[in-house]
């Protein structure tokens, strides 16, 4: 399933970094502002962006004084993030990491991982090896579409593969690779299984009070 993530991303890589600087997906005003003033506002200096994409959240959280290492495993969005400005950036997959790779620059005082998790299975693993790659107090940030997602669509409320990841953005993407749509149950026994605690949930919502996306704040 990753190798059929990556692959989709590295074709359309081009495509979403011409979406993300026009600014042209209406919920990211709400959901950027949201990670950002979480993560910002903390006590966290040295900050890990896994899955960093294009880099915009590594950049801007640079701005308040933070320490970001960004993570990805696509070349082409590590090369644009490395063009936009300063910033560190490695290529790195979640799969190496779950098999043990050490994540440069550790320790961390947090990690975000901010719409980047599509995955079933492994997903418990992975959480646990950044775990390890954070500083004694350190906690680990996840903002994911809101279950709500599923009810907005017409679907039954429970955890389910969903067939397009591009499906209803502006853009011209191709090949789009499934990604796992979960119910707050659901995330909790993801988050149990890797022995980490929910020290605090936000939910995103827009204008009209529609919920966009949820935050989960994770430490052991």
């Amino acid at each position: 399933m990753e190798n059929n993530i990556i692959e989709s991303w590295n074709k359309n890589a081009l495509e979403w970094i011409k979406v993300i600087d026009n600014a042209d997906i209406e919920s990211r005003k709400f959901t950027n502002r949201a990670i950002w003033d979480l993560i910002g506002n903390s006590p966290a200096i040295k900050i890990l962006d896994v899955g960093c994409g294009e880099g915009w959240l590594t950049r801007s959280l640079g701005t308040m004084g933070k320490s970001v290492v960004g993570l990805d495993a696509i070349p082409k969005l590590l090369e644009n993030a490395e063009k936009k400005g300063d910033g560190t950036y490695y290529q790195m997959s979640y799969e190496d990491i779950i098999l043990g790779k050490p994540i440069p620059e550790a320790p961390y005082d947090a990690a975000v991982f901010n719409f980047c998790l599509y995955q079933r299975e492994g997903l418990s693993q992975l959480l646990k090896q950044v775990k390890k790659a954070l500083s004694e107090n350190g906690y680990i940030a996840i903002q994911t579409l809101h279950p709500y997602f599923l009810l907005q669509n017409d679907l039954e409320y429970k955890s389910q593969w969903i067939n397009d990841s591009w499906k209803g953005l502006p853009g011209n993407f191709t090949d789009g690779h499934s990604w796992y749509a979960r119910t707050f149950e659901s995330w909790m026994s993801v988050i149990k299984k890797a022995g980490l605690q929910l020290h605090q949930l936000q939910e995103v919502t827009n204008d009209n009070n529609k919920p966009l996306s949820v935050i989960f704040i994770l430490s052991e």
